[in-house]
C-alpha cells in the first residue's frame, strides 16, 4: 500500500473552511481582505506552518504558509488559489443568500464555493493530512492565498513571485498547482489576452443635420468591426481569437453628433505573442485612418498585455500530476485549454512549470448559484495530497 492511500481527509472540517471562507465578502473591488486573509494566516498555523505576509502594498496581504523539508536546498512545490471573489450581481438570480454558505443538495452554494475558497480549503486540508501521514518530506510544500486576481493586480501573485519570496528569505517554487475549477483535470494551455481603452475624436453639429459632422461613435463602431471582420486563428486547445467589446460611452445628448467616444476592448488569442497582437490591432487603425483622415484617434493604450503561456504536456511534471489524479480518481485526466492563465501566467512567465488543478464546473465561475458539491471537495484534497507525495517521490 503506498503512503497516498493512506491519506485520510477530515470532511466536515474542510467543509467547515470552505464555508466560513465564503461566507467573507471578499469581493473585487473593493478587495478587503482583512478578514480572510486573518483567517487562513490561523488556520495555517493551526496545522503547523511557517507563514508570512507578503504584502507589497498596504491591504494587500498574500498569505503564504510553508513546510520545510530537512534539506536547505529541498524543491518546493506551490499549492494556490487566489481570495477576492466577483460581486453577487442580481440577488434575484440566486436560491440562497450568495454569502450564507448554504450546504445543501450535496452541495456547498455561495459566491466563491467554485471560484475559489473551496479549493484553497482543500488545499489546506491536504497539507493538514500529509504532514499527518507522512511527516516532514523531502520536498518544501508552500500553500498561497493571494490577492486581486480578478482585476489583474501586480500585488498578487506577481508581486509574491516576484519580490515577495525572496524578500522574507523562502524558496522559490519549482512547480504551481493553481485550484481553478477545472473538474480536477490539468489545465495546461492558456490564452494571451490585451486590454485596450480607444478614443476618437469627431465634429459635432446638429442631430437634424448629421453630414456636416463626424461621428465619433460611429468611426469607432467601424474599427470594431473592423477587428472583428479579421480572419480568426484558432489554437487545438484554447480555440478561436475572441473580440469583446467591453464599455462604448459616447455622444452628450440624441440631438447632437456625438464629437468624441471612448471604448474598451477584450482580445484573447492563443497562436501569437502579445506584441504581435497589439500591432495588429494597431494596423487596423492606421489603415482606417489611411482611408478616412477624419478618423481621429487621441488614445491608444493597452492597460493590461498577456502572452499565451502553456506547460509543455509531456513534462515530467505534468506526467506526475496526471498520475496522482488518475490515482485518486481512477480516470486519466484531460489536458484542456482556456481564455486565461489567472495566477499560473505569473509563474510560467518566470519559467516556473504551471497547471490548474481544481474541483468544480467551471461554467459555475462569476455565475448565479455559483456551487461545489461536498464528495468532489474531499476528492479534490486527495488529488492535491497524491500530487504533493508524488512529485516528493514519496512511494
Amino acid at each position: 500500500m503506498s503512503m497516498a492511500d493512506c491519506i485520510s481527509i477530515d470532511a466536515d472540517a474542510l467543509v467547515d473552511l470552505a464555508g466560513r471562507l465564503v461566507r467573507i465578502p471578499s469581493v473585487n473591488p473593493p478587495g478587503d481582505y482583512s478578514a480572510i486573509s486573518d483567517v487562513l494566516r490561523r488556520e495555517m498555523e493551526a496545522i503547523g506552518l511557517e507563514t508570512a505576509i507578503l504584502e507589497g502594498q498596504p491591504g494587500k496581504p498574500n498569505v503564504l504558509g510553508l513546510l520545510r523539508a530537512a534539506d536547505a536546498g529541498a524543491r518546493t512545490i506551490l499549492l494556490s488559489g487566489h481570495m477576492d471573489v466577483v460581486g453577487p450581481g442580481d440577488l434575484s438570480g440566486w436560491g440562497f443568500d450568495p454569502f450564507s454558505a448554504t450546504v445543501a443538495d450535496g452541495c456547498l452554494w455561495g459566491r466563491g464555493a467554485v471560484d475559489m475558497k473551496g479549493a484553497i480549503a482543500a488545499e489546506l486540508a491536504a497539507v493538514s493530512a500529509v504532514m499527518k501521514t507522512a511527516g516532514r518530506l523531502p520536498v518544501n510544500v508552500m500553500l498561497g492565498a493571494t490577492v486581486d486576481d480578478e482585476t489583474a493586480g501586480d500585488m498578487g501573485q506577481k508581486y509574491v513571485l516576484e519580490a515577495g519570496l525572496a524578500g522574507a528569505g523562502w524558496p522559490r517554487p519549482g512547480l504551481h498547482i493553481l485550484g481553478e475549477a477545472n473538474s480536477l483535470n490539468i489545465t495546461g494551455a492558456f490564452k494571451g489576452r490585451i486590454w485596450l481603452r480607444v478614443a476618437v475624436r469627431g465634429r459635432t453639429a446638429h442631430g437634424g443635420a448629421p453630414q456636416e459632422g463626424v461621428n465619433a461613435i460611429d468611426a469607432l463602431v467601424e474599427y470594431v468591426r473592423r477587428l472583428r471582420a479579421r480572419p480568426s486563428a484558432r489554437h487545438p486547445l484554447v480555440g478561436a481569437d475572441t473580440l469583446n467589446l467591453g464599455t462604448l460611452r459616447g455622444g452628450t445628448r440624441v440631438n447632437a453628433v456625438a464629437d468624441e467616444c471612448e471604448a474598451e476592448l477584450d482580445f484573447r488569442f492563443g497562436t501569437v505573442p502579445a506584441a504581435e497582437a497589439e500591432q495588429g490591432l494597431r494596423q487596423v487603425m492606421e489603415r482606417l485612418h489611411e482611408e478616412d483622415p477624419s478618423f481621429a484617434v487621441h488614445e491608444f493604450r493597452v492597460f493590461e498585455k498577456r502572452d499565451p503561456v502553456n506547460v509543455d504536456p509531456a513534462a515530467s511534471d505534468v506526467r506526475i500530476i496526471a498520475g496522482a489524479i488518475a490515482r485518486v480518481t481512477g480516470r486519466e485526466p484531460g489536458f484542456l485549454g482556456t481564455l486565461s492563465a489567472g495566477d499560473a501566467y505569473h509563474s510560467l512567465r518566470q519559467g516556473i512549470p504551471a497547471a490548474w488543478v481544481g474541483p468544480g464546473d467551471a461554467c459555475l465561475m462569476h455565475a448565479p448559484n455559483e456551487r461545489i458539491g461536498l464528495d468532489e471537495l474531499v476528492l479534490a484534497a486527495k488529488v492535491y495530497a497524491s500530487i504533493i507525495l508524488a512529485w516528493a517521490g514519496v512511494p
